[in-house]
């Protein structure tokens, strides 16, 4: 796939393996007046591929002009516009196909928007200030006007999108202004005869279908863009979609000045395809059932995890492939493929950022994996003084051979001509030296988030053998935790959250006993919670949230002594809560919500006297709330719902004065609202909502300075709303008590 971007012509493989630089632009001086800005020179612009896929032809602003008088301008007076060059897609020297010495006047000379022609043989080209469409040989020769100013006829000033040829290569359309500044839609034969007015209101660009028999074209008409077809002959006009968000020419919101970025009937003829702005997808459009179809490229979720709602990036340009079965999208920094079947897209390349140069990157170099040549590590450059660490050189050679892998890895500055002590999200460390850390955590080496890139996670990180730290969040890594990360016995820190790691927790990890912060969360990951786990001694961390991991938590005695966060919150897991983690005294979170969990709530978690953070809501939790829970008087959080919990609402629950959050909606809890809530001065958030409590509301509960949060709905609630909460209600949005359908009281109630 070849397309601008920039200054310059690139090309990127189908695969996604290799991306680069088809033509580089090169400046030229441009001191003094300039007829281009100073940004343009030497840049290119639109592009047209030879049918063979041999030759490149573009428009480049690269070259000076002569003066009218045939000499040299000086630099001073240097004037640089816009000429069709040609160069062979295998690389070799462009070649320059028009020049001023090709017209009759010298200073109309810009030529732009080439479009080959079906056998290759001629190319179509825009010219002049007062646009005229030419055609010439592929070599540059037999240059000719189809457009010529006419005595007595309207001058024509076509519009700036490649012409289009018909399929047998015959005719040529395009849209064209005359000198009342009105667009229409012209045909014109090869040769420059039978010009032809199609359709008025017409609108850039436009597309042959690939039998020769219609053409397809934006329409201005009742202030509305429409997407229309008409045949060659100007006949059977037919209305298929309207065209919402097209770009304004110009600046200008009127729909007269509509400009379409890309229009495409699909090799089958059954569909068309169009962008109107790099802010929104294509679309595709079925001629049979007019059905209208999102495609782009996905930028990030948009709806809660899991929901597969998407957004999509804007398009630039799109365009078929030969076969009609995929689509080619270019976005602002990405290019990609989507299946006309649906799916998600397939990345093949990234403009990013390094060092405020912007440049492309291949998205899935993995494909094509070459080998790492150690010489270049123990060249003295990457490790310093080599012949004193060894160790770092084969470290080296394994990291180079870990970025192939990794999607977006050409962005991470790893390279055997800057020393390693530079490499991004590395820390080395010890005697002889080593590296102790790989941290890519929270540095996106792709736009978020996924493409469909199918990267599985690099085994090669195996060989790093004096590794401590281990971090790749958001790296959008697939497939299973590779066995080899259990060869890293000097591992302290492993986090591989936010990525897309399927199959079990590999039980081996349990050997990996200097281990003491493990996150997993956010995956795919299956299975039970290996009981190897458990046997970590030094483990201060462990989060395995938001995966898909099923069975009983068989935590027995003894185990974990030193973890102080047990995260396992928005998993399947089932069976009781254990009464085995009230002798993790150094507790300070325990997360289990939305999980399967049944049975009580166990007393004896009171006596985790460091706990700050309990969440148990989510469940199928049965039984009273234990009074014990009073006694947590540091604990901060506390969600008990949605759960089955039935009884009353313990009064020793107003003993929690560093309580902020207070969740026990959804439950099945009877009796009054204790007024000893009201002790909690911190509490911010309260939710009590959908139980079965009666009673008055307590005055108290408006007492609480901090309370911002409040919702009682959903019960069985009497008497009159207090006046202090009232007077909350007034002051904070998310207090709202109107749906308790009870009356406010008086000042003296």
């Amino acid at each position: 796939m070849y397309f601008t971007w920039s200054d310059s012509v690139f090309a990127v493989t189908a695969d996604g393996s290799r991306v680069w630089r088809v033509i580089e632009p090169v400046p030229r001086g441009h001191e003094g007046r300039d007829s281009a800005s100073l940004a343009n020179i030497g840049s290119m612009t639109a592009i047209s591929l030879s049918p063979d896929g041999a030759q490149l032809a573009y428009s480049t602003c690269e070259y000076p002009r002569k003066a009218a008088d045939g000499v040299s301008r000086p630099p001073t007076d240097t004037d640089y516009q816009y000429d069709i060059s040609m160069v062979a897609t295998a690389g070799g020297e462009p070649l320059r196909l028009t020049t001023e010495d090709t017209y009759s006047i010298s200073d109309d000379t810009y030529d732009n928007f080439p479009a080959w022609s079906p056998d290759g043989t001629r190319i179509a080209f825009l010219h002049g200030r007062w646009t005229h469409l030419y055609v010439m040989a592929a070599d540059g020769t037999g240059v000719r006007d189809l457009t010529p100013d006419r005595p007595g006829k309207k001058h024509l000033d076509v519009v700036n999108h490649p012409p289009q040829w018909s399929p047998d290569g015959q005719r040529l359309a395009f849209v064209a202004r005359d000198e009342y500044r009105e667009q229409e839609l012209y045909v014109v034969r090869a040769d420059g005869s039978e010009l032809r007015r199609l359709a008025a209101a017409a609108r850039a660009p436009v597309a042959w279908s690939p039998d020769g028999e219609r053409l397809a074209f934006a329409h201005v008409e009742n202030n509305a863009v429409t997407l229309v077809t008409i045949k060659a002959d100007g006949t059977d006009v037919r209305q298929i979609t309207t065209l919402d968000g097209w770009q304004p020419q110009y600046g200008d919101a009127d729909p007269v000045w509509a400009w379409i970025e890309t229009l495409a009937w699909s090799p089958t003829g059954t569909q068309i395809l169009f962008s109107v702005n790099d802010q929104s997808p294509a679309f595709v459009v079925d001629l049979d059932t007019l059905g209208r179809t999102e495609v782009g490229i996905v930028q990030m979720d948009v709806g809660p995890i899991g929901s597969g709602e998407k957004e999509f990036q804007g398009v630039r340009a799109a365009a078929w492939s030969p076969d009609g079965a995929q689509i080619a999208l270019v976005g602002p920094t990405l290019a990609a493929i989507v299946a006309l079947d649906g799916g998600l897209p397939r990345g093949l390349a990234e403009a990013i950022e390094v060092d405020g140069v912007w440049r492309w990157q291949a998205l899935n170099a993995s494909v094509a994996v070459k080998p790492v040549d150690a010489v270049g590590c123990a060249a003295g450059v990457a490790v310093p003084d080599p012949d004193a660490n060894p160790d770092l050189v084969t470290d080296c050679t394994t990291l180079l051979e870990v970025q192939q892998t990794l999607p977006g890895g050409a962005g991470l500055g790893w390279s055997v001509d800057r020393p390693m002590t530079e490499w991004d999200g590395l820390t080395l460390g010890g005697t002889p030296l080593r590296v102790h850390e790989v941290s890519l955590g929270h540095q996106e080496l792709t736009r978020p988030p996924a493409l469909d890139l199918r990267r599985p996670l690099p085994a090669a990180l195996g060989k790093l053998t004096q590794l401590r730290s281990l971090q790749l969040i958001h790296g959008r890594f697939t497939g299973p935790i590779p066995p080899e990360l259990t060869r890293l016995r000097s591992l302290e820190t492993l986090d591989l959250s936010a990525n897309q790691l399927t199959g079990p927790i590999p039980s081996d990890l349990g050997r990996l006993t200097s281990l003491r912060d493990v996150n997993l969360a956010r995956n795919q990951l299956t299975g039970p919670i290996p009981p190897e786990l458990w046997q970590l001694a030094n483990l201060e961390t462990l989060d395995l949230s938001e995966n898909q991991l099923t069975g009983l938590i068989l935590l027995e005695s003894g185990q974990l002594p030193a973890v102080r966060e047990l995260k396992l919150n928005r998993n399947q897991l089932s069976g009781p809560i254990p009464t085995e983690l009230t002798q993790l005294t150094n507790l300070e979170l325990l997360s289990l919500g939305g999980n399967e969990l049944t049975g009580p709530v166990p007393p004896a978690l009171g006596q985790l006297a460091n706990l700050e953070y309990l969440g148990l809501g989510g469940n199928q939790l049965t039984g009273t709330i234990p009074p014990e829970l009073g006694q947590l008087t540091g604990l901060d959080f506390l969600s008990l719902g949605p759960n089955r919990l039935t009884g009353l609402i313990p009064p020793e629950l107003g003993q929690l004065t560093s309580l902020t959050h207070l969740e026990l909606a959804s439950n099945q809890l009877t009796g009054p609202i204790p007024p000893e809530l009201g002790q909690s001065g911190s509490l911010s958030i309260l939710y009590l909502s959908d139980n079965q409590l009666t009673g008055p509301i307590p005055r108290e509960l408006g007492q609480i300075e901090a309370l911002s949060v409040l919702d009682l709905s959903g019960n069985r609630l009497t008497g009159c709303i207090p006046e202090s909460l009232a007077e909350k209600e007034q002051d904070h949005y998310n207090i709202s008590l109107t749906s308790l359908d009870l009356p406010y009281c008086g000042p003296a109630a």
